[in-house]
């Protein structure tokens, strides 16, 4: 692992681009990040074994990654609360998926019609759905939802099939709750 001070991301954003066509868009600006008078090492361990730092030749990986498929991943959990302030060299566990096949089942409160499905069905379902895609970009829970939201969902729903109550996993709160998971993690 290599020690370092200030970093300026807009560079090293630059001159990877530069080697390889990977990046498909630049960094818009230039992010200096300076971690203190005193050099910072980063330890990224996997299983508890310290995993080194292997050095590559940029314009040998840059042309490899090119014919990859990118596999778009996405923070599931982690060990600290996202946006909590934690003290230098705190560990923080991060456990990352590819969350097509991912069950909406494991987020608690669906409506229980999304219960089998995927969060990639549950987003391609909707994807499409201007009303649904306007009440997501402005509530981000279901005690926002304002009555014409409910009545927009509803119509919604039941326009596909879902059949809605007042049970628990039957509710438009319910289902709000699913079609966000999946936008958030399909996104």
């Amino acid at each position: 692992m290599s020690d370092f001070g200030l970093i300026d991301l807009g560079r090293v954003s630059e001159a990877t681009t530069a080697a390889s066509s990977f990046r498909t868009r630049p960094f818009e600006k230039t992010i200096a990040v300076d971690v203190g008078a005193s050099s910072t090492k980063a330890e990224i361990s996997r299983g508890g074994f310290a995993l080194p730092e292997i050095a590559v030749l940029p314009e040998g990986i840059g042309s490899f990654l090119d014919d990859l498929v990118v596999v778009q991943t996405k923070v599931v959990t982690q060990t600290i609360v996202a946006g909590t302030a934690v003290a230098v060299g705190t560990a923080i566990d991060v456990v990352l998926a590819q969350t097509n096949d991912l069950p909406v089942a494991v987020i608690p409160g669906i409506h229980q019609a999304f219960a089998g499905a995927t969060m990639a069905q549950v987003h391609q379902q909707f994807v499409d759905v201007p009303e649904v895609r306007d009440i997501l970009r402005t509530k981000t829970s279901v005690s926002d939802l304002t009555a014409d939201d409910v009545a927009s969902l509803t119509t919604v729903l039941e326009g596909q099939g879902i059949t809605l109550g007042t049970g628990s996993g039957e509710t438009v709160g319910s289902a709000f709750t699913a079609i966000q998971a999946a936008f958030t993690f399909q996104g």
